[in-house]
């Protein structure tokens, strides 16, 4: 199955996995820390005992040494003491006898016992018992390794989460661009159906002979050619934003005056801006630098601009293009007395078959690719379009 025919109630079941699908390797590995933890402890006491023990062994001989050089038998506290040297704190020691009954050191609890061994060189029946009573060194090694363990759980975690991330960014922009892609098919069928179905109906009619006198005809003839031009309108946008995406729109840069594209496209649409209900101001401040740029494209954009302006004022549209000079840089702004847009509106209105009013019974036509076309020719000459 291909991303397109995946439906969005899909989609969206995929992104909901992909948030919750982490959650299970970051449960499985807490579990398998807190399992570790413990078997580590395990593991770090059984090495503090081993080493007590060889301790143990290699003092034997030492321990032959020191009986050899007295006059007199060690005593159980003289033994212990030979043997507490060799030990840190945390470990205890105590001298039994046969039966088992402590005849040096403290008497402690069995639980802490952690070797034994019998005293061969003293020539008695004595055993030396090893008691471990303090186990914050033994906690602390531990405490060590497992922060080299959480910060690789951590590290892991987030490489988890960034990837899931990632995956449910990527499905997501999937699901818009299948939901745009629906959309903008039905604006566009849409668009390109309404002005060819008023020219079917007017040739109809002409071929018909349905209409009263020589000035009817020229009506209709002057309305087919009207939608001739809406129609071609929207294939020049169509192939521009086509070309534009693909990064095949070619731009010639030559240096340019703004008065002069500005004077072009007064000119191409004189016809509207000088229409009935129609208040048009324009104000050019000199001096103005002249810019590298190709003029074509710049008359394109402020063409869209004031089209856009006229498509969405009332019957008295009032509409002003002033051109300024500001911080290195010349500025077309265009105002009109529109109906103005929200700021979450605002961010949209340059997106690709973006339009305020989805619905395709909307009063005004286009196919809400205008501002897009301006975005692009605009970051095209390292503007800014806003």
């Amino acid at each position: 199955m291909t991303m397109h025919e995946i439906t969005p109630k899909q989609v969206r079941a995929l992104l909901l996995l992909l948030v919750v699908v982490p959650f299970i390797p970051m449960v499985l590995m807490m579990r398998f820390i807190a399992e570790a933890r413990k078997d580590e402890s395990e593991a770090a006491r059984a090495r503090a005992v081993s080493g007590y023990q060889r301790t143990l062994a290699s003092a034997k001989s030492s321990l032959e040494k020191h009986i050899a050089s007295r006059t007199a038998p060690m005593t159980p506290e003289e033994v212990r003491a030979f043997y507490r040297g060799l030990f840190e704190r945390e470990v205890e020691l105590s001298v039994v006898d046969a039966a088992g009954r402590i005849v040096g050191g403290p008497t402690l609890s069995a639980a802490k016992l952690i070797a034994e061994t019998p005293l061969d060189p003293i020539g008695k029946e004595w055993n030396l018992r090893l008691y471990l009573v303090d186990e914050s060194a033994l906690r602390a090694a531990v405490r060590e390794q497992f922060r080299v363990y959480g910060w690789t759980a951590f590290v892991l975690s987030l490489a988890i989460f960034a990837i899931a991330a990632a995956a449910a960014l990527t499905v997501n922009q999937q699901l818009k661009l299948h939901e745009l892609k629906n959309t903008s098919l039905a604006t566009v069928a849409h668009e390109l159906r309404t002005p060819l179905a008023t020219m079917r109906m007017l040739v109809d009619t002409l071929r018909e002979g349905r209409y009263r006198d020589a000035a009817q005809l020229r009506e209709y003839l002057e309305l087919i050619t009207a939608e001739n031009l809406r129609l071609s309108r929207l294939t020049d946008h169509f192939l521009t934003h086509s070309r534009l995406e693909r990064g095949a729109q070619t731009f010639v840069f030559a240096p340019v005056a703004p008065r002069d594209v500005v004077e072009q496209t007064v000119a191409a649409m004189k016809s509207k801006l000088e229409a009935p209900g129609v208040a048009w101001s324009l104000e050019i401040v000199d001096p103005l630098p002249d810019l590298t740029a190709d003029r074509e494209a710049l008359v394109t954009v402020l063409i869209n601009l004031l089209e856009n302006a006229l498509k969405y004022t009332g019957e008295e549209k009032r509409l002003a293009l002033r051109v300024f000079a500001e911080v290195g840089r010349v500025v077309f702004a265009v105002r009109d007395n529109g109906i103005g847009l929200a700021d979450a509106e605002r961010k949209q209105i340059f997106e690709p078959f973006y339009q305020v009013d989805q619905k395709l019974s909307r009063a005004q036509e286009g196919c809400g690719l205008g501002l897009s076309i301006v975005r692009e020719i605009v970051a095209a000459h390292r503007g800014r379009a806003s």
